[in-house]
């Protein structure tokens, strides 16, 4: 601790190194703000616009009993707070389903909040017990039949807010920090600022390298371009 907080931190990355692109990999919806947020915006030349927000549970009831530390309303005001100063923010989130206790309205609360926030990508799990946790000692588990059919539910859910989020890019050029060569296909894949995998025809020597590619098909996982000749 030298007086320093994070978004100062990714300011003087961003502004005294020659580091080109910046992507941190989470932050807590607690520790998330105002600060932040301008840093972001004012550094979009190298901070990627992509922010995951790991929500777990669209319930404030289940998040209390989580020990998240904030309701479904103060999650929601971040995620506006995000939207109306990062241009262009690509956002994605953890969902665990099935916590002890959770009914089936408020697993709905989570399926509506994915609606609400409009997350472009999801990462979501089943509950299940750890030692020595408070949560594994509660008497109101869940079946795993039940988890199941939730976590099923939730992954069709987001497939059908992810797919028109996607086709967005169709048509724009995306900055590509290209990563793996596919030497059968002859075809390269990176990630954009907003952190999609894009494919696209090229050789082994663009590893490493960022490119400007010119979106031609997206799919609710991937996009599909062209190399645009600098």
């Amino acid at each position: 601790d030298c007086g320093t907080n994070f978004a100062q931190l990714l300011e003087r990355l961003a502004q005294d190194t020659d580091i080109q692109r910046i992507r941190y990999t989470t932050s807590h919806p607690k520790d998330f703000d105002q600060e932040l947020c301008d840093v972001m915006q004012r550094n979009r030349e190298k901070v990627c616009e992509y922010i995951h927000l790991p929500v777990q549970s669209g319930n404030t009831d289940v998040l209390e009993r989580m020990n998240r530390g904030y309701s479904r309303e103060e999650y929601l005001e971040k995620v506006k707070m995000i939207k109306e100063t990062v241009q262009g923010v690509s956002l994605s989130t953890d969902i665990i389903v099935g916590f002890p206790g959770e009914t089936e309205a408020q697993f709905q609360d989570t399926l509506s909040l994915l609606e609400e926030v409009q997350y472009e990508t999801l990462f979501a799990f089943k509950y299940s017990p750890r030692p020595f946790t408070k949560a594994a000692k509660f008497s109101d588990q869940l079946t795993e039949v039940e988890k199941s059919n939730r976590l099923t539910q939730l992954f069709a859910k987001h497939d059908e807010i992810s797919f028109p989020l996607a086709k967005k890019y169709e048509g724009q050029v995306l900055k590509v920090l290209v990563e793996k060569y596919d030497q059968e296909n002859h075809r390269v894949s990176g990630r954009s600022t907003q952190n999609k995998l894009v494919h696209f025809s090229g050789e082994h020597d663009l590893i490493g390298k960022t490119v400007c590619v010119e979106i031609l098909e997206a799919f609710p996982q991937t996009l599909r371009g062209k190399r645009l000749e600098s």
